[in-house]
């Protein structure tokens, strides 16, 4: 192991040690967040494949009107997919923005007991 792995793997351990320390919480509901996710790449993977079965229906269909129900219905396919993938990446930013800020947190909290114990040896 090179010493910038262990050095790495060292801040690494050290920050989970210092967060398990400060109390933070540092996710929402883990089942209700994967709940969420889950639910829109259901809601992706449905929607794409029901959106795929009506466009082959329609293009089969003799009656206008079943053509355009079939039609309204790939639209609202669309739909669902964009609101599955919205979901999504929802779920997926809060968890890192949630992890950025504790990061920035932490970093802060570091630089700002640098500061001070450089003022406590300055006087």
């Amino acid at each position: 192991m090179t010493q910038d792995q262990s050095n790495a793997d060292n801040r690494i351990e050290q920050f989970k040690n210092d967060i398990a320390e400060m109390q933070v919480k540092t996710s929402g509901k883990p089942t209700v967040e994967k709940a969420n996710s889950s639910f829109g790449i259901v809601l992706m993977v449905a929607s794409v494949v029901i959106a795929i079965g009506s466009y082959i229906q329609a293009g089969q269909a003799d009656n206008a009107l079943d053509q355009n129900e079939l039609i309204v219905l790939g639209i609202a396919c669309i739909c669902m997919a964009i609101v599955g993938a919205t979901l999504w990446i929802r779920t997926a930013l809060v968890r890192f923005w949630r992890f950025w800020m504790l990061r920035s947190l932490y970093e802060g909290q570091a630089h700002l007991d640098e500061v001070v114990k450089a003022i406590r040896d300055r006087g």
